[in-house]
């Protein structure tokens, strides 16, 4: 019989410090999941460099406490802090830090990475620590799988968790980074071209097979129209994927790496005969509610960020959904919360704001220790009207 196993490593008022998940598979596969939560590198100089050893040592902590290692990473998750509004300082901070990223990597770990990678410009408020110059979230996994190229091999069945993909194609020997004005038909580009005709030449229905979608809308170049092109994403992506709509969420972020480009999706695709799809059959901000994948007598439930202007009802109605897909709760089941807290242009008042929203999210979890976690000061989360949003994942016994 199947059995999960959560330990929560050095529990805080707000997150664990790694969350790691022993799955043992109906087959008797075994299956260790380890989940640091987001880390900076702040206990060194206020430099690219010195902050990305920083966060590479921290993190490589995080995974020690599960017994993994940076080898066993499969997504890698960049946030920066946007320096300024203007593209050409936005380029260097981002040259600076992929200048540093591999070489340090390789050097810092003694191996080379196996995991894919997504990267943003959040928000100039960055995150909880003002110091930051960007914060990093890492995903891994070791016993029977094989990982590499953004693909995660089960015995029965496949993870694909590719990189996030922008417009930026080759044609010929020239880069493409724009498609000009249209946003629909940028996003409507990177489904069809970047993702789903890929996916079809390996089998892979992406339409059907999509459980999770993150989609970033840049809008530093053109703030007054941030809503609108929220608005114009969510209507193609409604539009493609239909009555299979995957869980997942949308927001605006200062600049994706393609600073030419203002959308960039990342989804997570199962394919196989040893995983099963289910649907909450309930719509919110145009995705599903949440969305499981039952594998091996294990569910997984991958809940769509929860809008709204009070931590602890955010996640009580994660909570809800949770125990929809058939867990027993989210301080049960709860694996790794990802929380917005929504910026504007006032520092003062955005801190003020997290001084608000953490104490709620703590009061959700007195007497229990609370789930691995990110916190990033984004530009909105899911509708405009919202103030914070936590999104989430959880796993538990299929049938519990």
């Amino acid at each position: 019989m199947a059995e999960v196993h959560i330990v929560r490593h050095k529990p805080g008022a707000v997150f664990c410090s790694t969350c790691e998940v022993v799955l043992v598979h109906d087959d008797h596969h075994i299956v260790r999941l380890v989940e640091p939560s987001g880390n900076v590198g702040t206990q060194y100089p206020n430099d690219v460099g010195s902050e990305w050893f920083g966060t590479i040592e921290n993190l490589m902590a995080g995974l020690a406490l599960g017994k993994a290692s940076w080898s066993d990473v499969y997504k890698t998750d960049v946030l920066w802090t946007t320096p300024s509004a203007d593209r050409d300082e936005c380029d260097r901070r981002k040259n600076d830090f992929n200048a540093v990223y591999g070489a340090m990597l390789s050097q810092v770990t003694g191996g080379p990475s196996r995991s894919n990678r997504m990267a943003r410009f959040t928000h100039q408020e960055g995150f909880p620590d003002p110091a930051a110059l960007f914060e990093v979230q890492i995903k891994a996994i070791s016993g029977d799988v094989e990982i590499g190229g953004g693909d995660i091999r089960h015995a029965l069945w496949v993870d694909h968790q590719p990189s996030g993909a922008s417009v930026m194609h080759k044609k010929g020997e020239e880069t493409i980074t724009s498609l000009g004005p249209d946003v629909a038909a940028e996003m409507e580009f990177v489904l069809e071209t970047q993702y789903a005709e890929k996916f079809a030449a390996q089998g892979v229905d992406f339409r059907k097979q999509t459980v999770f979608m993150e989609i970033l809308v840049a809008v530093d170049d053109s703030p007054e129209q941030t809503w609108e092109r929220i608005d114009t994403v969510r209507k193609v992506f409604e539009d493609y994927f239909g009555d299979e709509r995957p869980a997942g969420l949308i927001y605006p972020v200062s600049r994706i790496p393609n600073l030419d480009g203002v959308v960039e999706p990342q989804p997570r695709v199962v394919s196989g005969d040893g995983v099963d799809i289910k649907r909450s059959g309930e719509l919110a901000d145009g995705f599903s509610t949440w969305t499981s994948i039952r594998y091996g007598g294990i569910t997984e439930a991958m809940v769509s960020a929860v809008g709204g202007d009070d931590a602890a009802a955010i996640l009580g109605t994660v909570d809800a959904r949770v125990r929809q897909a058939g867990g027993q709760g989210l301080k049960e089941d709860g694996v790794f919360n990802n929380a917005y807290v929504v910026a504007g242009g006032d520092s003062e008042a955005n801190r003020a704001s997290l001084g608000v929203f953490n104490p709620s999210f703590s009061k959700y979890y007195e007497g229990w220790v609370p789930a691995a976690r990110t916190a990033q000061y984004v530009g909105g989360i899911q509708q405009s009207e919202h103030r914070y949003g936590v999104s989430n994942r959880s796993i538990f016994i299929a049938g519990a």
